[in-house]
């Protein structure tokens, strides 16, 4: 072929690479690639987006052995990401993990592999790449791009591009292995990585095992207890769903039964939480313990000197499971007269756990495969064509070991369907007191709960790309497409959750198809103050079956002033469909982390607080309340407006010294969001008439006046606001004889605007930390600073996180986080040609995240700040 193609991204405007902007780079010596941000093959130096690169050396030095944990750290991402090191995070199943570009979801983040789509992943119906299906060490490198970028790439890319490109021309083998632990002995974790490739007559073949196997950390060994915060002073408190149960009984009083093995059996006395709380802290994981395996096939084969043919083939299974704290059940009311009722009253049974069961466990599997073809080639003008197919599949099963059957348990405490004698179909259970419930109830009444899911995805495009006519400033390029692609998702719940009411099945599909053009046009050339003047556009058209068709552009500009100056500028729209969770899902039961505003409420809130009949001295018992999400079914696109404007300065006076600072502005129209339960009960208590759909969509239970259901369902926002500014400094130097590098990224939030709907009020999360969202702190920044010779190399990187303020108050310890640096470091050594040893530690300062009000667990924010404190690796790799 006459021309080589690979993919690079425009490394002198990233945080992470120099290598290719130099002060006297010749167009006629930079080869001609393809760039993240644009389908047309063109010179890395002429384009307009911004793109982060981040390469397989650094990579190897952040010791990172996940693709997630690998992307959080990029300060361009913002709020709730990837949960395989959040155990309880629920999105998209248990250990699924993703990318969050600019807080705005993973939803709006498209991710692809070799700039190919990718099957969505988790555990059925679900609405982004599970990351987890990608080995770390198979990366040639990780592109971002970071504005919108729907007319390139299709809808979802409203935030910007995730492109991970693999390693497609390996030659040799090589082995790496890795071990690690915190410094507490949890955590165990250990790599194994074997790549073999070589060349053949007409290609080359790469094919590569992957096996990873994270430990367990238990919140426990990190948190004593959960925290809330009293008189200035941090102090336990504890679920409201206790061991040997609790009642309401009929004249209106809370009872504890008997908590202790060796007290009275029929024993109960007045509920207090201090004295009969439950600690789930000790049955909570804070690292979600995963085993990954990976089996990769890459071929290269050139049928001739026009025309190659590309495959990729990869394979991910994943185990992933979690300790789970001892399950409850619904509540039941139980007469006065049912044989084990100590208490001679009607009651109403709830908030046992049951410690009579074996601990049960939370479990996942995902299978998935994503297969690749592609013939591409060059015609006799020298255009560029590609024609490819993929197809994905992924299927999961999850639940726990032990769940109880609601209708059951009612049974076994109804006298006329239970009875007490020995073998009886039905047994009477006895659950008023711990220790009391027998093995024949247990049996009866606890099953394996079991769903199944999965997501599918088949693709097919074209392209042609390639120069048309040659202008005084240069050639006029240009790119054009057309893609199908066919997706749908699936969702079968276990029977018996489904007959409870607690999770719906989901089934949905769609196709779209779409066509694109692009078009490179330069404008000036070698004229005084514009060394070069280049504009970009590009259009789609996109027709989806469930919408109606939509048009979307971009309008791109490069301004180089001279060999010190660039500016450049992407003015462009983009659009999301409803995914197939948000548009087909039903709804499904999770217990979230909600806070309840009447709890020493002030103001108006606590005016309308009183008027709803909630009690001035009220307390919230818990701090989750059971939530129903799913789809909206009237869901519609959102569309996007996204500007992005940059500066390029790469001095004289200095060799190897570039900064670039970036403004990225997104807006979205009915953006598709769910308003979560802290914030619906929040507004509906601040203005009820103006809020009535939000004070609609919960339920207070008549006497003791808690929030016994909340609805979190998607709807068409009025907009959505996004604001910034990316800053970056590279610079490369020798130092008495070593090699320096250093990659400094500061990004600095300006604006994120919520509005829940026409004439609501703008939630402003800027400088916020929240609830089940994450945090937007205004500044993020990471630095990596590398000191190296032939021999060694010394790596030292900080992360800095800004200080926030918790979205819902709270007291002076939790009211507000501090800002935070995390510290981490790696030292290798090449022992020989052939042989390199690495020994890194991370969070070298053994760093405790802070304290807040609205923490999702672990009493902080499990999205942003680490939860398991130091820890160290040693990583061995041999070439041979």
């Amino acid at each position: 072929m006459k021309t080589k193609l690979s993919y690079l991204s425009y490394c002198c405007l990233t945080s992470l690479s120099l290598s290719l902007f130099t002060a006297n780079a010749n167009a006629n010596d930079v080869e001609r690639i393809i760039v993240t941000g644009s389908r047309i093959s063109q010179m890395d130096l002429e384009t307009a987006s911004p793109v982060t690169r981040i390469s397989a050396e650094q990579i190897a030095l952040s010791g990172i052995s996940s693709v997630e944990e690998l992307l959080q750290e990029v300060t361009a991402t913002a709020g709730a990401a990837g949960n395989a090191t959040n155990a309880y995070w629920t999105s998209n199943g248990y250990a699924t993990a993703q990318v969050n570009l600019r807080g705005l979801g993973i939803k709006r983040t498209s991710v692809l592999l070799n700039g190919r789509r990718v099957v969505a992943g988790g555990t059925g119906a679900n609405d982004s790449v599970d990351l987890n299906m990608i080995p770390v060490p198979l990366i040639k490198q990780i592109e971002i791009l970071r504005d919108g970028a729907s007319a390139i790439y299709g809808a979802d890319a409203v935030a910007g591009v995730v492109n991970i490109i693999t390693k497609e021309d390996f030659s040799g083998a090589e082995l790496s292995i890795k071990a690690g632990a915190t410094q507490e002995g949890d955590g165990e974790n250990q790599e194994l990585n074997l790549t073999l490739g070589g060349d053949f007559n007409k290609g080359n073949a790469v094919i590569n095992f992957n096996y990873v196997n994270t430990g367990s950390v238990l919140q426990s060994s990190r948190n004593k207890c959960p925290l809330t915060e009293e008189d200035g002073k941090l102090v336990c408190f504890y679920s409201g769903s206790t061991i040997g149960g609790r009642a309401r009984l009929a004249d209106g009083s809370e009872v504890q039964f008997n908590q202790h093995t060796t007290g009275d059996g029929n024993g109960y006395e007045q509920y207090s939480n201090a004295e009969n709380g439950y600690n789930w802290f000790e049955a909570l994981n804070s690292y979600s313990p995963m085993k990954r395996f990976n089996v990769t096939s890459l071929v290269n084969y050139e049928v001739n000197e026009n025309v190659q043919l590309n495959t990729e083939l990869l394979y991910a299974n994943r185990r992933s499971s979690q300790v789970v704290t001892p399950r409850s059940f619904a509540k039941v009311n139980v007469s006065k007269d049912f044989i084990y009722n100590p208490t001679g009253q009607d009651l109403t049974l709830k908030n046992r756990r049951n410690v009579e069961v074996e601990a049960p466990e939370f479990f996942q599997e995902t299978n998935t495969i994503q297969a690749n073809i592609s013939l591409q080639g060059e015609l006799q003008n020298d255009w560029f064509w590609q024609v490819s197919y993929s197809f994905g599949r992924n299927t999961a099963t999850d639940g726990w070991s032990y769940d109880f059957d609601d209708e059951k348990v009612a049974q076994t405490l109804d006298m006329s369907q239970c009875s007490t004698d020995v073998g009886a179909a039905i047994p009477c259970g006895d659950y008023f007191g711990v220790g009391e419930l027998n093995k024949d109830v247990i049996d009866y009444v606890t099953y394996r709960r079991e769903g199944t899911g999965g997501n599918e995805l088949r693709s097919w495009s074209a392209s042609l790309s390639g120069d048309i006519m040659t202008l005084p400033a240069g050639e006029l390029s240009f790119a054009v497409g057309v893609e199908q692609r066919d997706e749908k998702g699936w969702r079968n719940p276990d029977p018996i959750a489904e007959k409870n009411g607690e999770e719906d099945p989901i089934s949905g599909s769609y196709k779209v198809r779409e066509a694109y053009g692009e078009l490179a046009i330069p404008v000036f050339k070698d004229r005084l103050f514009a060394k070069s003047v280049d504009l970009d556009f590009a259009l789609r058209y996109t027709d989806n079956t469930t919408f109606d068709s939509e048009l979307t552009y971009k309008l791109g500009a490069t301004w180089r002033v001279n060999d010190e100056f660039m500016l450049r500028g992407v003015r462009s729209t983009a659009f999301r469909t409803p995914t197939i969770t948000e548009l087909f899902g039903g709804t499904n039961t999770e217990n979230l982390i909600t806070i309840d505003p009447c709890e020493n409420a002030s103001g108006v809130i606590l005016v309308n607080c009183l008027a709803a009949g909630v009690p001035i001295d009220f307390k919230q018992d818990g701090s989750t309340i059971k939530t129903g999400v799913g789809g909206n079914p009237n869901l519609q696109p959102e569309t996007a407006d996204t500007l992005t404007l940059g500066l390029v300065w790469e001095p004289k006076f200095v060799d190897d010294l570039t900064f670039a600072v970036d403004y990225f502005d997104i807006k979205i129209d009915g953006a598709i969001n769910s308003v979560a339960g802290s914030n619906t009960l929040r507004l509906c208590y601040t203005d009820p008439e103006k809020y009535k759909a939000y004070c609609d969509s919960f339920t207070r239970d008549e006497q003791s006046h808690q929030v016994s259901d909340i609805k979190k369902l998607p709807l068409n926002a009025a907009n959505e606001h996004v604001a910034g500014i990316d800053f970056n400094t590279t610079f490369s130097s020798d130092v008495a004889g070593l090699n320096l590098d250093v990659n400094w990224d500061v990004t600095r939030l300006l604006k994120h605007e919520n509005q829940a709907f026409a004439d609501a009020e703008v939630e402003d999360l800027l400088g916020k930390i929240t609830a089940d969202r994450g945090i937007y702190a205004k500044w993020k920044s990471s630095v990596a600073t590398s000191l190296s010779s032939d021999e060694w190399k010394l790596t030292y990187s900080i992360r800095y996180i800004g200080e926030a303020k918790d979205e819902n108050g709270g007291g002076e310890i939790g009211k507000a986080v501090p800002s935070m640096f995390y510290h981490d470091m790696q030292f290798g050594y090449e022992l020989s040609d052939n042989a390199k040893v690495a020994i890194g530690i991370d969070n070298l300062f053994n760093k405790k995240p802070p304290y807040l009000t609205s923490w999702n667990d672990a009493n902080t924010d499990v999205f942003t700040y680490d939860t398991i404190g130091r820890r160290g690796y040693i990583k061995f790799n041999y070439q041979f």
